[in-house]
């Protein structure tokens, strides 16, 4: 054992005894979704194998389910532009001060994300081999989506109310015929249900269908 994992063992010995930071040392499902949710988009790019366009994770945090969808997309050969596009420090304060005035939502909303880097995110992307992987350091509402377009699938996963009713109609509107947008968090009476108001306010004003896919994946198809 070299020394690097000797410390390691060490530390993780101390985390097994103490408890303190589990997450860190015992974590191995590092997913925000379930597995029929990861199932659920990986059949979403095996439909969109025909769309011409790029791919788009908009708000992707620490990069878990960008790398499983890149892994995904190589073993199935889909080979597409990806780009994923995050402030890589949480929430905009405009954003967070809507869901608890407007919306009723504890102020502890500001802090989720916050600890997070676009230079952690690429690391995290390099040191597991996914290489086609744009990274862009933006705010989505402030981000031209006219300039990546056409787009075949878009990941919609910013979690709030406001910038979700800001970027829906730009990204749907750079949509290759065919392609289609998964709004993330589209669950009645959760911390995040301001996605699905704004989900179902655009689907309601577009005259488009709604469909929740599996439990809280909102569906647009273009």
């Amino acid at each position: 054992m070299s020394l690097s994992q000797t410390i390691r063992s060490v530390f993780k010995e101390i985390s097994f005894r103490t408890g303190l930071y589990n997450q860190l040392f015992f974590s191995v499902y590092p997913y925000m979704y379930k597995p029929n949710q990861l199932m659920f988009l990986t059949d979403c790019i095996r439909a969109v194998q025909n769309v011409p366009g790029c791919f788009v994770e908009a708000g992707c945090a620490y990069g878990a389910t960008t790398v499983f969808l890149n892994k995904f997309m190589f073993d199935e050969g889909v080979m597409r532009d990806y780009y994923a596009i995050d402030t890589f420090s949480g929430f905009l304060d405009e954003h967070v001060q809507h869901e608890i005035t407007n919306r009723g939502k504890p102020a502890r909303l500001a802090a989720y994300f916050a600890e997070n880097k676009k230079a952690w995110f690429d690391r995290s992307l390099m040191l597991h081999g996914v290489e086609r992987v744009t990274s862009i350091e933006s705010d989505v509402t402030k981000f031209d989506f006219s300039a990546i377009a056409p787009i075949a699938f878009c990941l919609l996963d910013v979690d709030l109310y406001k910038p979700i009713e800001d970027v829906l109609p730009k990204i749907y509107k750079a949509m290759s015929p065919g392609g289609v947008i998964v709004v993330d968090d589209c669950m009645p009476s959760q911390l995040w249900d301001g996605a699905l108001q704004a989900y179902e306010e655009f689907v309601q004003r577009n005259g488009l269908p709604k469909e929740i896919a599996a439990e809280k994946l909102g569906i647009v198809r273009a």
